[in-house]
């Protein structure tokens, strides 16, 4: 709808239903107004909202943020410092917009009777329009001041709030400093706000050293960034040069799609000329912006025994495990069940990854182990269905020293016990044996472990991620997978779609060619072959045929023969009326031409050929040709 249009009807709506409060507010809050009448169904004159968590429900919450409060109770209390003794409340909530941490002016029982205190729900759908629901839902700073809440009930109270965000741009919550019974114009909260602003900004920044404090970054500033700390952009990069994190002022300055991307595609220096002109990060240098507009302040920290990885021959960056983001790339539901995954990391939530197989579920479960908590403790894999049902119970939990006959004299640790701290990743869960399911759900629900021969459990914590090509529902109908494991190992799940489902096919072809070979490139006819085939074999089936084409190629060009056969094969089978993009034999142009001037007459078209007919079908079979009406 035209934001013309838009606004008229807004101020429509808000004429219609609060014709008393005299105002017009800003669109955000009309927006806001117009949700919570025709989303959630709230009733403005509503006086009592049952907006508290129980003790026992708040010790659970905060303890499920533990590392969040930790990390942000530095900022709630220098905030806390500035604005509390001027009669402000600090509250921090979190992604769902439930407060937990609040600190108060010394008359407390003002600000409580108002639900300003740890464990009230201050959501949009619960209490409409307020600060913390609002910002939260548009993702922006900003007051809400007195009539402009929702509810008639929270009149009396003026908001200033900024959300805050993780380091790969996702909610954690907000900072709100509240004041109650402010006869004063909004105006008068401005540098409230900024100053609650600036503090959500550390608590960012913060968050974001903490998260990357073993990995190189980057702090880029303005040449007036003084002016405005907040500002401030930070990068943290892999050994490949490419960025995995970044805080908020850095991906409103680069775009949302900062995550994969590499340091030199910003920056006018990639991570060795970085490195370079920062002595190691041991002085700061100066850039322009690619576009020239701007001079850049860089500095680079480089963790405490930092060697620089070896660079592959031929200029590209040595092997690393792509992020979630890479392994996303430009596919909007890979990109959804990216963003759906980085909210349950770190909150202790099984993750099963389906779909056919070489589709990239281990590779997705490295890279939700580096994107992790857990990323600097093991990340320890077992295929279930390649390991024989003999071995795979001391694989999986492990036996002590002299425990069987023919065990080694040492024991040994099995996979449960090796990824401890870390990530587990059971891959084709489905062809676990049945009897190891049980004892495995046994594991998983008392997080112990008590390897074969041993007498005292071994206590565990791991974050399981388990991946299968198969339909577990239809195992467990058919009595061959257990219900409960099941329910155990899928708290979130997410399908990895086909490469040929994917709708990024081209870029994830050029990238895989450009990550194996930098320089090389396909001719348009091997293109239109990767795009055009069905990829049984899925993204492994990609890469192996890109790296037998880097092998055969010559003059930094794939062409169509340096393809594996069966792909060309398969796509002369499947798409055999896409001639232009299967052939490049001229005298296959030639006849097509001629077979499409004369209407398939083949008599015809063997004469105007100036061959015999026999000729004419045996070169249509070598070029598979085939005429329109007896495709099929």
């Amino acid at each position: 709808m035209p934001a013309q249009s838009r606004a008229s009807e807004l101020a429509a709506f808000v004429d219609c239903h609060f014709p008393d409060r005299g105002l017009m507010p800003e669109t955000v809050i009309a927006e806001s107004w117009y949700r919570s009448i025709t989303q959630h169904h709230l009733d403005p004159e509503l006086r009592h909202v049952d907006n508290i968590l129980s003790a026992a429900e708040i010790r659970q919450h905060q303890a499920q943020h533990e590392a969040y409060l930790a990390i942000a109770s530095q900022g709630v209390s220098g905030l806390a410092r500035r604005v509390v003794d001027a009669g402000f409340a600090v509250l921090l909530s979190d992604a769902d917009g439930i407060t937990l941490d609040a600190r108060l002016p010394a008359d407390a029982q003002r600000y409580t009777r108002s639900g300003l205190i740890v464990g009230a729900r201050w959501d949009e759908s619960i209490a409409g329009t307020n600060g913390i629901g609002t910002a939260l839902a548009s993702q922006q700073a900003l007051t809400i001041h007195r009539q402009e809440h929702f509810l008639a009930a929270n009149a009396r109270l003026s908001c200033s709030v900024s959300p805050i965000f993780d380091a790969h741009n996702q909610l954690l919550g907000c900072l709100n400093a509240t004041c109650l019974y402010n006869d004063g114009p909004k105006q008068a909260q401005h540098l409230t706000l900024q100053l609650v602003n600036l503090y959500a900004r550390l608590i960012e920044n913060s968050h974001f050293r903490q998260r990357f404090r073993g990995h190189l970054t980057l702090a880029l500033k303005t040449r007036d960034g003084f002016a405005d700390l907040a500002a401030e952009q930070l990068l943290a990069l892999d050994e490949g040069g490419r960025v995995i994190g970044g805080n908020r002022a850095a991906f409103l300055a680069q775009g949302a799609d900062l995550l994969g991307q590499r340091i030199d595609c910003l920056l006018p220096a990639n991570i060795d000329q970085l490195l370079e002109l920062t002595r190691g990060g041991a002085r700061g240098t100066q850039l322009r912006s690619h576009d020239e507009r701007q001079l850049l302040d860089v500095g680079l920290r480089a963790p405490a025994g930092y060697r620089q990885a070896p660079r592959a021959t031929g200029g590209a960056a040595a092997k690393t495990h792509p992020c979630l983001e890479q392994l996303a790339g430009q596919d909007l539901q890979l990109q959804q069940g990216v963003r759906r995954l980085r909210k349950v990391l770190d909150k202790d939530i099984a993750i099963l990854l389906t779909g056919e197989t070489g589709t990239g579920k281990e590779a997705f479960a490295r890279a939700l182990h580096q994107a992790s908590q857990r990323h600097a403790k093991p990340f320890v894999a077992l295929n279930c269905a390649a390991i024989p049902e003999s071995l795979i119970e001391s694989e999986l939990f492990g036996y002590r020293a002299g425990s069987f006959t023919g065990a080694s004299r040492k024991g040994m640790k099995g996979k449960l016990e090796q990824a401890n701290g870390g990530t587990l990743f059971l891959d084709e869960i489905g062809d676990m044996p049945a009897h190891l399911q049980t004892r495995l759900l046994r594991v998983l629900a008392e997080r112990e472990l008590l390897p074969l021969g041993g007498e005292t459990p071994v206590q565990l914590d791991v974050q399981v991620i388990s991946a299968t090509h198969q339909d577990l529902p239809a195992m467990i109908a058919q009595q061959r997978f257990r219900e409960d494991l099941y329910y155990r190992l899928c708290g979130l799940r997410m399908k990895l779609p086909a490469l040929r489902e994917r709708s990024d096919r081209r870029a994830l072809i050029e990238r895989l060619l450009a990550d194996l070979s930098a320089g090389m490139r396909l001719s348009d006819a091997a293109r239109d072959c990767l795009l055009d085939n069905a990829w049984p074999g899925n993204v492994r089936q990609l890469l192996n045929a890109l790296r037998q084409a880097v092998a055969l190629a010559e003059g930094g060009v794939i062409e169509l023969d340096d393809l594996p056969e069966d792909l060309q094969v398969g796509v002369a089978l499947s798409r055999p009326l896409a001639l232009e993009q299967q052939v490049e034999d001229a005298e296959a142009r030639h006849l097509l031409e001629v077979l499409r001037r004369e209407r398939w007459n083949m008599s015809a078209a063997a004469e105007a050929a100036g061959i015999s007919r026999s000729t004419l079908y045996r070169k249509m079979k070598r070029y598979g040709i085939v005429q329109p009406n007896q495709v099929g």
